[in-house]
């Protein structure tokens, strides 16, 4: 029986079981994204120090991360120009359980990020580079369901039996760089527009050790997969702020969907599942983003933040021979609130708190790192050092719900983020 559609991307033979190229192509084609943090399906926003000690930072005016969470709000700020750098460290741990056998991974990442602006009285320019997609690496060293799944496919279709070690790797950037200005209108409103260029790349690489228990060394194979997906696209930005009143602010932006081709390029493929020079689309969707802030008192702000996924309006390729469907996918949202106490003109501390709704069914999530729902906590504190410096220290905790498929895999993860960002205004 031929399971396969011979014009996708993925080819077998027919003694395979179905079940088990569901587990290794859903497991293939999503293994090197990662994503680090709660968020959209694809998008990620621990871009910053200041919104790893926040999670809320849609109606920022005090700092310029604002250029990538609130571009018009920048028309708040001083004049000057301004360079921004945030530097994360992520402690996660990501498992799937199959069959009872629970496979880990724990490999930490780093994520950097860099904003500039320049800012004068009617008009400012800037630019940001961050990490818009995933940012991380898995390595499952002890194998996981997708390479189980793998070693069944070729046991079935082999000789050999038996499965004597298994190995996954992936990691994903896809690295976004930002231009763009805003103008002030009046002491109400201001607007900004900006577009950004996202180069996408994900890698996989998967072995399998087999042989013959009967004959323990004489017949010891390695099956490998090892290829990279590489794309790239165009996305607009456009924002409004709105001062009604001194102490509040309300920011408002929209990013564009960003359309992106993924192309494979395949180093190894022992067991025929991947074509050179395949072509899926992965855009990345559209969203937008409103927060409010309100200053209760000269020390007491409070922020509230929605973060709107517009997931089900991105092109993503299906792979049909498998029972995960990618375009099976729901809109998605975050909403939190932060509040920060201004101790002095040297210090600021805040916490905030952040719910995320992904959108996504367990059975089309990714085995390594799925898509789980969360909530989130964070605190932190802001120290000015001497004037035109300004140093951000953040941690936050991510709680993920589990999950389980339809054919029982077991999905947990845990997130543990530390950031430290540094301003300096020049002029």
């Amino acid at each position: 029986m031929h399971l396969l559609n011979p014009t996708s991307q993925f080819t077998g033979g027919g003694r395979m079981k179905k079940f088990f190229v569901f587990l290794c192509v859903t497991g293939l084609i999503a293994a090197s994204a990662s994503p680090l943090f709660a968020g959209g399906i694809e998008t990620k926003h621990n871009w910053s120090a200041e919104w790893v000690r926040t999670l809320n930072r849609n109606a920022a005016t005090d700092s310029a991360d604002a250029v990538s969470y609130n571009p018009a709000g920048v028309m708040k700020m001083d004049n000057g120009f301004y360079l921004n750098a945030s530097g994360q460290y992520a402690i996660k741990d990501y498992s799937n359980t199959f069959l009872g056998i629970k496979y880990e991974t724990d490999d930490p990442d780093f994520v950097p990020s860099l904003f500039a602006l320049y800012k004068q009285d009617k008009w400012a320019a800037y630019g940001a580079v961050t990490i818009v997609v995933a940012g991380g690496k898995i390595d499952y060293d002890k194998g996981d369901t997708t390479t189980f799944g793998l070693a069944q496919q070729i046991l079935a279709a082999t000789a050999l039996d038996t499965l004597l070690s298994h190995r996954l790797k992936g990691e994903a950037f896809s690295i976004g760089y930002t231009i763009g200005g805003a103008y002030k209108i009046n002491d109400m409103f201001s607007v900004s527009l900006g577009a950004r260029y996202v180069d996408a790349k994900r890698e996989f690489e998967g072995n399998a050790v087999l042989g013959v228990a009967a004959a323990p060394g004489v017949f010891d194979t390695t099956f490998g997969v090892d290829y990279e997906e590489t794309g790239h696209g165009w996305g607009g930005i456009v924002g409004v702020n709105v001062t009604p009143l001194e102490e509040l602010d309300i920011g408002l932006r929209y990013e564009t969907r960003t359309n992106i081709d993924y192309s494979t390029h395949v180093t190894q493929d022992d067991i025929g599942i991947v074509t050179e020079g395949f072509k899926r689309e992965r855009d990345l969707p559209a969203l937008l983003g409103l927060g409010v802030s309100y200053k209760f008192t000269p020390k007491i702000r409070v922020e509230a933040d929605l973060t709107y996924y517009f997931n089900e309006d991105a092109n993503w390729t299906n792979n049909p021979i498998t029972s995960a469907d990618e375009t099976k996918k729901d809109n998605g949202y975050d909403i939190g609130i932060a509040c920060e106490y201004t101790f002095n003109p040297k210090w600021k501390a805040s916490v905030g708190y952040m719910y995320t709704d992904v959108g996504i069914d367990p059975d089309n999530m990714s085995i390594e790192t799925p898509e789980l729902d969360a909530a989130t906590f964070a605190g932190g504190v802001a120290f000015k050092p001497v004037p035109d410096w300004d140093i951000n220290l953040g941690i936050l905790k991510t709680f993920y719900g589990d999950a389980t498929t339809s054919t029982g895999i077991f999905y947990e993860k845990d997130v543990v983020i530390i950031a430290l960002g540094i301003q300096h205004k020049f002029f």
